[in-house]
């Protein structure tokens, strides 16, 4: 029995699947590039997935964590977008039986760059989807979603059975309870939170910040997962939690560093700008501290380029620093997904969590950086839906 992350080796950009003890796939966002030049991605998922009765391949849940090209980019070539009965046995597409996705994600996007097609074809098929259950208040497969949180101006008002709703948690897919699956909903952070940094936010990469807890037998992990959520994000989100006194919600066994390792993460201060200006860029110590939340021997992954000693960001050499620092007080480990390569081909880095504890799978190439990574974590995971 086990649970097992991937983080596919695309560069810069986000693409991660979770399979749950019980074998449901979630893939939390896409990143398909073309060329001899990068590793065949999608071939990689696909002999991960299994068929349906109507012998589709089939993801049971999509979570998009927002509409950045490097978060959705080749969903439209490679993913069945519309009705489930136009899906088309000869293109062979990846069926998606539910989404997830954040209207507030979507609207603070739109307003600083124009959104990719990718984009705009999966926003698209959120609101059929959305709109099939306003039609019948039910629907199946390939039809079904979950909106993040609510939009405001009563926007979410009349779809309240289809909203999770802030610092609530679900562990239901496709309608059904999963025992070994809980996500918890962190972030985006509300208007009324934000207060005078709402513009600061919207100038920055605002995303779904949720915290899955991954059940095998006994033992649990937590993942923390948060897209390109930047400073501001972190900060109000702590904010928060320190009111409600759940500052515990935030505690990992795995983090995603947010916007493949960025600077822009930890610090209010460009690294550039700072170093044009002789002067040094500081990190917030909020951020830090949101952030920073690791479990014993946690990991802490970059879905990135590799990183190097240079200037360029991301991912950034000192917000990789930053992370360190974090995991030498808990016996951590620091991994970055291109630095993982098999027969000096990159693939999947995969983080397994089994009755035995967490540990890195087939790291044979980064053994010599590589620490003894086990650690059984028991916690009991709810089961409410919003």
């Amino acid at each position: 029995m086990s649970a097992i992350i991937s983080f596919f080796p695309v560069g810069n950009g986000d693409m991660t699947l979770i399979k749950t003890d019980t074998g449901k796939n979630i893939l939390i966002d896409c990143n398909v590039r073309q060329g001899d030049d990068y590793p065949d991605v999608t071939d990689q998922l696909r002999n991960k997935l299994s068929r349906d009765s109507s012998q589709r391949l089939y993801v049971d849940l999509f979570v998009w964590s927002h509409p950045d090209q490097d978060h959705c980019r080749g969903i439209q070539e490679k993913f069945h977008l519309g009705k489930a009965s136009d899906w088309e046995k000869n293109k062979d597409k990846i069926f998606i039986n539910e989404i997830w996705s954040s209207p507030m994600v979507y609207r603070r996007a739109s307003k600083n760059h124009t959104l990719s097609e990718d984009a705009k074809a999966l926003n698209k098929e959120v609101k059929r989807r959305v709109k099939v259950f306003k039609d019948d208040s039910s629907a199946s497969e390939g039809d079904l979603v979950l909106i993040l949180g609510d939009d405001d101006k009563g926007k979410t008002d009349d779809i309240q059975d289809i909203v999770l709703q802030l610092d609530s948690s679900t562990s239901y897919i496709n309608g059904s309870h999963d025992s070994s699956f809980e996500a918890k909903l962190l972030g985006p952070v509300t208007v009324s939170d934000l207060e005078d940094e709402e513009e600061k936010l919207s100038k920055n990469k605002s995303s779904a910040i949720i915290n899955y807890l991954l059940t095998v037998g006994e033992n649990s992990a937590n993942f923390l997962s948060g897209g390109d959520a930047e400073v501001a994000c972190w900060e109000a989100l702590l904010k928060r939690m320190k009111a409600n006194e759940t500052e515990s919600d935030l505690k990992y066994d795995i983090l995603q560093a947010p916007h493949h390792c960025s600077w822009h993460s930890l610090s209010h201060e460009g690294l550039s700008e700072a170093k044009e200006n002789g002067t040094k860029a500081k990190v917030s110590e909020d951020s830090i501290e949101a952030l920073g939340k690791a479990n014993d021997k946690a990991f802490i992954i970059s879905s990135s380029k590799t990183i190097k000693d240079d200037e360029k960001d991301p991912p950034a050499y000192k917000a990789k620093q930053e992370y360190v620092k974090i995991l030498d007080g808990v016996s951590g480990n620091f991994k970055c997904v291109a630095d993982h390569k098999k027969n000096n081909r990159n693939v999947p880095l995969e983080i397994e969590i089994s009755s035995n504890g967490i540990k890195a799978k087939s790291i044979a190439s980064l053994a010599s950086s590589s620490n003894a990574t086990q650690t059984a974590v028991n916690r009991a995971g709810g089961n409410g839906y919003a």
